[in-house]
Parts: structure tokens; C-alpha cells; sequence
């Protein structure tokens, strides 16, 4: 079943060398399976798993590049007494400006504020890096929860960021998924500060 997360390959991505075994071998190749259709609303892209990832399971997919986040990191103590949502926005924005190699001052928070900033950095470090998994892990929280909030709004800017990139045929923008670790919802409920919301479809894998 895992082996059914695979990237979204846009039309402008590189394209992975071949293995040395493809390169020496004299039989006819294999059909190519489908690397994805840029811009296809139903092509699957965010995925669940219950358990942590293995580099074997990660290669076998076909990633070459792999970002990990974790939504515990985001989280206050447990006696934290003040603005849980605030607090888990700020120190998220800092770790993916740090995580995503993002240029330029440290983003201040994961809000309407910054979310046109961040989707423009999003795609420029999701470019030139081949096939980029990226996993968030200690997604296992109910929605409304601190860490979820800002897991959710994340995820939101990195959709928008790739399907703005890929309709405008980005170069070299990777082929991307994105996987939520311990997470067993079957939608993403995303909420912003200024009341918007969307919810998006998880396939469990």
C-alpha cells in the first residue's frame, strides 16, 4: 500500500537519470508509468500513514529529496496559558523558513500576514531538487489543536504554491507529495485567522 505514494511530476521537472542496471540492460524497457498530469485536480498528492517512514520505503516511491517537519516541535508545553494557535505559528514559520532553506529575514507567522510571502518561497525552494517528499510527522492530533492548525495552513500554502507553479510551467520544479505522520483523518480542515477555511481530501497509504 505505501508503494501507492508517489510524486506529482509537473511537465517542467528534470527528468531522474537512469539506473545503471536500465543503462546496461539489452531487454526492451518497460512501460513508463504515468509520472502525473501538472494541474489535475484529482491526481492524489497528500497522504496518512500511521506508522513512521523508512528511507527504503521513501527510495522505493522515488523520492531523491526528502523534508521533515514535526508538528510537535510547534507545540507549547502542556501548562502553556497563553495564545496556543499563536505561538505554534511563529515558531512553525521559523523552522520552515530553516527546513525549506528559505532566503531573506525569518518568517514572523503562518497567517494571512505572511501566506502570500510564504507560497512565493515555497516555490522557490521546491525547485531544482529532483522528486522532494515532504513528511510532517506528529500530524496525529483532532482538528482545531494548536499544532493541526498550523500543520493545516501549511500544507495549504504548499498546494497552492505548487498549482500556481505548475500552471505557469516553473522550471525545474520538483515533483512533490506531501505525507502526514500518525494522522488518521479523512479531510484537513484548514482555518486562517481572517475566518477563511477549505478542506482537503487525505488518502491514507
Amino acid at each position: 500500500k505505501m508503494a501507492d505514494i508517489k510524486p506529482r511530476r509537473p511537465a517542467s521537472a528534470r527528468p531522474r537519470p537512469a539506473a545503471a542496471a536500465e543503462e546496461t540492460n539489452k531487454e526492451p524497457p518497460a512501460p513508463v508509468e504515468d509520472d502525473g498530469i501538472p494541474n489535475d485536480d484529482d491526481e492524489t498528492w497528500l497522504f496518512s500513514v500511521k506508522d513512521p517512514m523508512t528511507t527504503a520505503e521513501i527510495t522505493k516511491m522515488g523520492f531523491t529529496n526528502v523534508i521533515l517537519l514535526n508538528a510537535d516541535r510547534w507545540r507549547g508545553a502542556e501548562d502553556y496559558d497563553g495564545d496556543a494557535i499563536a505561538l505554534a505559528s511563529s515558531t512553525a514559520a521559523a523552522d520552515i523558513h530553516y527546513c525549506f532553506g528559505m532566503k531573506g529575514p525569518s518568517l514572523a507567522a503562518i497567517d494571512t500576514s505572511t501566506r502570500s510571502l510564504i507560497e512565493e518561497q515555497l516555490v522557490v525552494a521546491m525547485c531544482g531538487k529532483g522528486d522532494l517528499l515532504i513528511i510532517i510527522q506528529k500530524a496525529d492530533r483532532g482538528f482545531g489543536e494548536a499544532g493541526m492548525v498550523v500543520t493545516s495552513r501549511l500544507v495549504d500554502c504548499i498546494e497552492t504554491a505548487y498549482n500556481r507553479a505548475s500552471e505557469d510551467a516553473v522550471d525545474d520544479l520538483a515533483g512533490v507529495s506531501l505525507v502526514l505522520e500518525g494522522c488518521n483523518l479523512p479531510l484537513l480542515t484548514v482555518s486562517w485567522d481572517d475566518g477563511s477555511t477549505r478542506s482537503l481530501e487525505i488518502t491514507a497509504a
